[in-house]
């Protein structure tokens, strides 16, 4: 029996030995973290509506709209929402129905029409609200018959999209001198 314990502690160590040197590769975890980040640029503003009538639709007529850039390096959505408005005026956010006394309805479309129509807008997906942001999706502040390439989610880095709002003026209104409304334009996840 102590012969054979040799005999075995020899065997054991050449067998793995041999194991050490049939091993052809390894490897090596590492960790890597890329400082990404959104950014958004706005561009070719203010817009103009000019001389809008009561109660009327106008988009805006500026020849291209203004231009949001994903200025970033990751992929954007964007949510819109209004910020700054004439104290006087109220935003209608309803879908159906237009703004009455003192209200105002605007609506937004990142589209390469150059300008939209009126009708282009829908209600139901594209009016700019104060209290909440929107966010663009395939159907919101888009056509849905157009590509991705124009609307304004799943923006790469780079990318440049045309955005066109839409203003419903106020059936009646006690301002006749220029007003000021601000959209503001937040850079989101795509």
């Amino acid at each position: 029996m102590k012969r054979l314990i040799p005999i075995v502690a020899f065997l054991a160590i050449v067998g793995f030995i041999s194991q050490a040197e049939a091993q052809t590769s390894g490897t090596c975890r590492m960790s890597v973290t890329v400082s990404a980040a959104r950014s958004v640029e706005v561009t070719d503003e203010p817009l103009t509506f000019g001389s809008v009538t009561p109660g009327s639709k106008m988009v805006n007529t500026d020849a291209s709209g203004c231009k949001v850039k994903n200025s970033g390096t990751k992929w954007n959505a964007y949510e819109l929402n209004i910020t700054n408005k004439p104290t006087a005026w109220s935003v209608y956010e309803e879908t159906t129905g237009d703004p009455g006394n003192e209200e105002f309805r605007l609506l937004a479309l990142f589209t390469s029409s150059s300008p939209p129509g009126t009708d282009d807008f829908v209600e139901a997906n594209d009016i700019v609200k104060t209290a909440a942001t929107l966010a663009t999706t395939e159907t919101v502040y888009a056509i849905d018959e157009e590509g991705p390439s124009v609307k304004g989610a799943h923006c790469s880095a780079g990318a440049v999209r045309k955005l066109w709002f839409r203003f419903d003026a106020p059936t009646t209104t006690d301002l006749s001198d220029q007003q000021w409304i601000t959209v503001t334009i937040t850079a989101t996840g795509a």
